[in-house]
């Protein structure tokens, strides 16, 4: 139904068939000059949510794996404390965190309000918990016997981690990965306080167009944000792949022995 409401003149009253909307939000005009012009209105806040997703995504999905391997492969002082604030920032309200980093970061030496970096940052942190709890779950299926294997054939912490854990991690970081990136697109709550007019994000402008009776765009950006997403996550797991783990097949070993 949102995808069709993007082409009807006023959902549920007019549905008399009309492209204004996607114009008015995404027109493009070709110049005399063979130039192009993004003269819709929605293309700034798209462009600027999905940089600022694509820069969020990866840290937040990095310091989430290395936060869950620490927590689970180490024992140090303290180790509960610090697993509990990893997940603090997911049980705090986002509105509260949007307010603290205006009042944080507005003043200098760290003056980063009314940034695009400030929107990263809140995306990071506020997102990162899931990649901890996955890359726990995950880390916790593992055979620590494979870390020790690993260091009786005199392979360091880095080398065991990036050539025995990493690909079995997989699952876990393409999880932390897409859920990121999503939620960095689609969240509301935290940023509605950090954005401002040169790093507009897609949730902000249509909350500002549902407020201004212009459901025509809001309609037309939701159902471009549902489908662009869509490519996205189907990208990403093109690229990535699957894990594929199992027994070798016993007939193959026969013959190879044979070979042999």
């Amino acid at each position: 139904m949102i995808l069709f409401g993007g082409f009807v003149e006023l959902w549920g009253l007019n549905h008399s068939f009309t492209l204004k909307h996607y114009i008015e939000a995404f027109g493009i005009e070709f110049l005399e000059n063979n130039e192009i012009m993004w003269s819709g209105s929605a293309w700034n806040s798209f462009n600027v949510t999905f940089l600022v997703a694509f820069f969020a995504a990866p840290p937040t999905t990095a310091i989430g794996i290395l936060t869950a391997y620490l927590l689970t492969r180490h024992k140090f002082r303290g180790k509960n404390a610090f697993e509990f604030g990893t997940m603090l920032s997911f049980a705090i309200p986002g509105t509260i965190i949007g307010v603290s980093y205006v009042f944080a970061f507005n003043i200098p030496p760290i003056e980063m309000t009314g940034t695009g970096l400030i929107l990263v940052i809140s995306f990071i942190f506020r997102n990162m918990p899931v990649g901890v709890r996955a890359g726990i779950a995950s880390m916790n299926q593992l055979d620590p016997h494979l870390d020790e294997a690993s260091m009786t054939l005199n392979a360091s912490s880095f080398q065991t981690f990036k050539n025995i854990l990493l690909p079995l991690l997989k699952p876990a970081i393409i999880a932390a990965f897409i859920f990121s990136f999503v939620r960095s697109v689609t969240a509301i709550s935290a940023v509605i306080f950090l954005v401002s007019a040169n790093y507009d994000l897609a949730v902000s402008y249509i909350l500002g167009r549902l407020e201004n009776n212009d459901y025509g765009l809001a309609i037309v950006y939701s159902s471009v944000l549902i489908i662009s997403m869509l490519m996205v996550i189907i990208l990403i797991q093109r690229l990535i792949g699957k894990t594929q783990i199992g027994r070798r097949d016993p007939n193959a070993s026969m013959l190879q022995a044979n070979l042999g």
